[in-house]
């Protein structure tokens, strides 16, 4: 049963909560390695890939990416603790 439920968690994550935003990657890191050495799981999006700069610095634009960590529910307290380190 622990394969299917992974699979499906892989495929229909369960319901995640904004925990962190960041357009310092440098930043990013740092809360990340936090929530992984306090065994949280969480789940990353990054906006503005390669693509996405490559067309703002041809245009002039701003060179950075928006770097978000989501967390669940149950972990979101957890999670708090751990980054305010």
């Amino acid at each position: 049963m622990g394969i299917a439920r992974s699979l499906l968690h892989f495929f229909i994550p369960p319901e995640r909560t904004l925990l962190y935003t960041t357009f310092d990657q440098r930043e990013y890191f740092v809360i990340k390695n936090r929530l992984s050495a306090a065994g949280i799981r969480h789940r990353s999006k990054i906006n503005g890939g390669m693509r996405v700069i490559s067309s703002r610095n041809h245009y002039g634009g701003n060179l950075s990416s928006r770097h978000e960590l989501f967390v669940s529910k149950d972990d979101e307290q957890r999670a708090i603790k751990a980054i305010k380190k």
